[in-house]
């Protein structure tokens, strides 16, 4: 079996982080071993919260890893909550000769989440220059790049070495969207938005794309799974309360066997 590991938080109530990525990365036959950046009561969305940091403790874990001999396949990487915890990762991809994709996690509607310096920011780009994939939504793209027009930013990633942008999020004419760059392909995938943005959709997004794309799919089937499948979920949530995500267990079973074609 494919080997992934997942660099990203624990957060015990909302559905994001590790809690969506092993469970995804699992279905497509994929194993997935986390490596948690920190472990929270719930996620950051939340009014209150319990945070436990792990940046001391990561090149720790790296190191363990690496007295098993193990390598991997794949590397999904997600939220950081310090450079230090970027800088031990980069260390590590170079070591690998793995699959990367990042998950610029950074901001959304405009605006950097609270507690991401522009240091932290720029780290986190360092990072993602080096990816093959990298999914940013669009408020990302604009911190990893300055430009707001998606292609001339998707452009500056492709031009600086990464493979393939997708970029997240998209609002238009009452629908959502995700776009693929690569070298001469830009394509955008419209579906009906629900008009609520609910938590850990990014989370899904990438682990689906990792999973597609490790179990054989092209870049371009892999957004296609990945926006259908996340449509299908955010249309059957019961929950109305964004923070606690959507109910993607439901249609797990959708994935099993799919090599990325939804």
């Amino acid at each position: 079996m494919k080997k992934c590991a997942l660099i990203n938080d624990l957060s015990g109530f909302g559905k994001c982080s590790l809690c969506v990525g092993i469970p995804i990365i699992s279905v497509f036959g994929v194993e997935a071993h986390p490596l948690p950046t920190a472990v929270l009561s719930s996620q950051t969305g939340y009014n209150s919260y319990e945070k436990v940091d792990l940046t001391d403790k990561i090149n720790d874990f790296f190191y363990e890893w690496k007295k098993l001999g193990v390598s991997f396949d794949g590397i999904l990487t997600g939220y950081f909550s310090d450079e230090r915890q970027v800088d031990a990762v980069l260390d590590f991809v170079r070591e690998q000769s793995a699959f990367l994709l990042v998950d610029p996690v950074m901001g959304d509607s405009g605006v950097r989440y609270k507690g991401f310096s522009q240091s932290l920011c720029s780290k986190i780009k360092e990072l993602a220059l080096c990816a093959d994939i990298v999914t940013p939504n669009v408020t990302e793209l604009y911190l990893l790049t300055g430009e707001k027009d998606l292609k001339t930013g998707a452009e500056i990633l492709l031009e600086n070495g990464v493979k393939t942008v997708m970029v997240t999020g998209i609002q238009e004419n009452g629908k959502i969207g995700n776009a693929i760059f690569e070298r001469n392909f830009c394509e955008t995938f419209f579906l009906p938005y629900s008009g609520i943005s609910y938590s850990g959709t990014g989370d899904l997004f990438s682990a689906i794309v990792m999973g597609s794309v490790l179990s054989g799919s092209s870049a371009y089937d892999a957004v296609k799974t990945a926006a259908q499948f996340i449509s299908l979920a955010v249309e059957n949530t019961d929950s109305v309360d964004r923070n606690d995500g959507v109910d993607f267990e439901k249609f797990l079973h959708l994935l099993v066997g799919r090599e990325g074609k939804f």
